[in-house]
């Protein structure tokens, strides 16, 4: 429903994997500071989804509010407090990362919508593989995790960028082929 969403979520994403490229030598503040806000963003873009949507049902928009929610909570608890371990920021991250892409999947699976199942489904998938890494090997150094993180944020807002796009060509697909007066093909 709203692809312009999704395509700014993506750049965005992609260019808070840009800014952890650009400074490998930055402290855990910085680090720290960019999950946060990266939190932040997909807590205000799950949030908005779970309430605009027209097309999903009511226990997906309730999870994915859900976990809206908890993506702010999150993402300002790393802003109050910039200076904490690696260790707690990859196993909060961890933590996220995996539930986001369990709800992802399950909402792929339910859907409806053939043309975004794929794309759901490989989002949650790369979330629940790198938030496994982080859950099963914890003491990640900062400059491993800098690495994983930036990856993720690349390869998730590719991702988000490809599909706002596709949902961009159908929503003007479908409004062409609806347009009143419109030519129609010969029979």
């Amino acid at each position: 429903d709203h692809w312009g969403l999704v395509l700014t979520y993506g750049l965005l994403t992609m260019g808070l994997g840009l800014v952890l490229v650009l400074w490998p030598d930055q402290t855990l503040k910085v680090l720290a500071v960019l999950i946060g806000i990266q939190l932040i963003l997909t807590g205000a873009f799950r949030l908005v989804m779970a309430v605009a949507s027209r097309h999903v049902d009511g226990s997906t928009r309730a999870v994915a509010g859900m976990f809206g929610a908890l993506a702010l909570v999150l993402g300002l608890l790393c802003l109050r407090s910039p200076l904490q371990t690696v260790l707690v920021i990859g196993m909060i991250l961890g933590v996220w990362w995996m539930a986001a892409g369990l709800v992802d999947i399950v909402a792929a699976l339910r859907s409806h919508d053939s043309h975004r199942r794929g794309w759901d489904l490989g989002l949650g998938v790369l979330s629940v593989l790198a938030g496994g890494f982080l859950l099963i090997a914890p003491e990640v150094s900062l400059g491993l995790l800098v690495v994983i993180v930036a990856v993720w944020l690349f390869s998730y807002g590719f991702i988000a960028i490809v599909a706002g796009l596709v949902l961009r060509s159908e929503e003007r697909r479908s409004t062409s082929t609806s347009v009143p007066g419109a030519a129609q093909p010969a029979t």
